[in-house]
């Protein structure tokens, strides 16, 4: 299954369509998901590996999907400027919400991070061949520390 069924799939489900696009992203993050009235995006990190786009794709629907208790820690740097210079147009106070939970240090953090992790290691599985085993611990020991 690609991602895009994968997310198609999870939309379905939900009832509500997910946009699934890349963007430049501050250094600290990797990317974000956020819920609209007609449809919910993923946004990822334009810049990063194709391994880090597609683990931080999935934390990321998994937010989607399972609703995240609504208080959350934040980055010194991720301020309202900076977000509205990255997204304008949206309010910054909820992307600010949005953008700021990091480090995994909750317990939906951690289930999104495992189920990312272990997703991506079965799509590898079933993708690539045998003696490239081991890229998903390779891919995220570069990962950025944060959302």
């Amino acid at each position: 299954m690609s991602l895009q069924a994968l997310v198609d799939h999870v939309a379905m489900k939900r009832g509500k369509s997910i946009t699934l696009t890349e963007a430049p992203l501050p250094p600290q993050v990797s990317a974000f998901c956020a819920r609209g009235h007609d449809r919910d995006y993923i946004v990822v990190d334009a810049g990063a590996s194709e391994l880090t786009q597609r683990h931080s794709s999935l934390h990321e629907l998994f937010h989607l999907w399972q609703a995240h208790p609504t208080e959350h820690s934040a980055h010194q740097s991720m301020t309202e400027d900076v977000v509205a210079q990255l997204l304008p147009g949206l309010n910054p106070g909820p992307v600010v919400q949005i953008l700021t939970r990091s480090h995994y240090h909750d317990d939906h953090e951690r289930r999104a991070e495992a189920f990312a992790t272990v997703m991506l290691d079965r799509y590898l599985q079933l993708t690539t061949d045998q003696q490239q085993t081991g890229l998903v611990t390779s891919a995220l020991a570069h990962r950025r520390s944060g959302v």
